[in-house]
């Protein structure tokens, strides 16, 4: 079992309509966690980012595509749930996917750069559909390559030690109680961590947490 990483970077339209008005936000994304094609012909982006959420709900609010979006956070750091009508380039990356016999290793990450940062695993064979032909509108360039190893699989196998240490030190002080039972700052005088990094660390934590699990869809 092998694995290839690529960087697609789409023309400065973005992928899809949707993508062209949101990118005029300036946002910056980090990661999409799922992304699916689904039998009503509709995409599912879980999506994590940061940046003008309020901007980012009035377009999804307006915009006749979005069928269904629902987004937690605030202008630090976001997770945002889209259902939209497929676009004709969107269909044909997904239905790609579908009939071919590699694996995407999700999350896909945003680069500096304003690339797509893409993991497919598989057999060389299967990589060759992926790089033979490059779908209008989109570039590929491959990263690295090289046999897979797989890790464990348990989900927070998948956290950095300092990450861990944040959490368990939340998850004792209450944190994720309801009502809530701790702060950022208390679980950084713990830790020893700035107010600003503890943040950070739990945003990352919850977005590997989320990206685990199979999230139904929610209303506006």
């Amino acid at each position: 079992m092998r694995y290839v990483t690529v960087v697609a970077y789409p023309d400065g339209e973005g992928i899809n309509r949707l993508d062209r008005r949101v990118n005029e936000l300036g946002l910056e994304y980090r990661a999409l966690h799922r992304m699916e094609l689904l039998a009503d012909d509709t995409v599912a982006i879980f999506a994590e980012g940061r940046g003008d959420v309020e901007g980012l709900r009035q377009i999804l609010s307006e915009s006749p595509e979005v069928l269904e979006f629902s987004i937690s956070g605030d202008d630090a750091g976001f997770f945002s749930y889209t259902r939209y009508a497929a676009d004709d380039l969107t269909r044909i990356l997904m239905e790609d996917r579908r009939e071919s016999s590699y694996l995407i290793d999700m999350p896909i990450e945003y680069t500096d750069d304003g690339g797509l940062r893409v993991t497919y695993i598989g057999t060389e064979a299967a990589f060759a559909d992926v790089l033979s032909e490059q779908p209008e509108g989109i570039r590929l360039e491959v990263e690295r390559t090289g046999p897979y190893t797989p890790g464990p699989r348990h989900v927070v196998s998948r956290l950095t030690e300092r990450q861990r240490e944040v959490l368990r030190t939340a998850v004792d002080l209450g944190y994720y109680q309801e009502p809530r039972e701790a702060t950022h700052n208390e679980i950084a005088a713990v830790t020893g961590l700035s107010e600003t990094t503890v943040g950070e660390h739990l945003r990352k934590i919850e977005a590997t947490v989320f990206s685990s699990l199979h999230v139904g869809a929610t209303n506006r």
